[in-house]
């Protein structure tokens, strides 16, 4: 160690741990909090970590929402376009596209008939196939689309209310087998 005093550097810092604070300074210089001061850092805490959960738990809802509503209509646009090319008349359909539509959607916890959603069957005949008239009988081709509208402004304990939302829906195309009887 050339030239260097150890005990020298070892004074400096055990002098500054024996400071006495300076009038007017806070006992925080000391290591201590003021009285005033104790369980400020809790309270601090608590409130961001409330401002950073809360919208970030509601933004989640909002999400699972929207996938909830997602899979809901996909899964009733395919269900519903194959309920109506396996009925055996246009009559028989009507009713088996409506109850297959609200089983579907009620298996995913949405009621139909609260002016949220939206179904549309469209079903035309190809000029090729004979037998299909007025989009039901052989080689009838179904469009069928159902949307729903997911509510993004929620009150807790209320439920929706009137504002901004997110509309998902889902398309489905299917076709009536051109060799199955159908009646008229």
């Amino acid at each position: 160690m050339s030239g260097r005093r150890p005990g020298r550097v070892a004074g400096l810092v055990s002098g500054w741990a024996r400071a006495a604070p300076r009038a007017g300074a806070s006992a925080v210089a000391n290591g201590s909090p003021a009285r005033g001061e104790r369980g400020a850092a809790v309270v601090e805490f608590v409130v961001v970590f409330l401002a950073l959960l809360v919208p970030l738990v509601y933004a989640i809802v909002v999400m699972a929402d929207v996938q909830r509503a997602m899979l809901a209509t996909s899964s009733a646009a395919r269900e519903v376009g194959r309920v109506y090319v396996t009925s055996p008349d246009r009559a028989d359909a009507a009713g088996r596209v409506e109850r297959a539509y609200a089983e579907v959607l009620g298996s995913f916890g949405l009621r139909p008939g609260r002016g949220r959603d939206r179904l549309v069957v469209d079903a035309r005949c190809p000029a090729v196939p004979a037998g299909c008239a007025g989009g039901f009988g052989p080689g009838a081709e179904v469009r069928v689309v159902v949307t729903w509208r997911v509510a993004v402004a929620r009150l807790p304990f209320l439920g929706e209310v009137a504002g901004p939302g997110v509309t998902v829906g889902a398309t489905h195309r299917t076709r009536a087998d051109r060799f199955r009887g159908f009646r008229a």
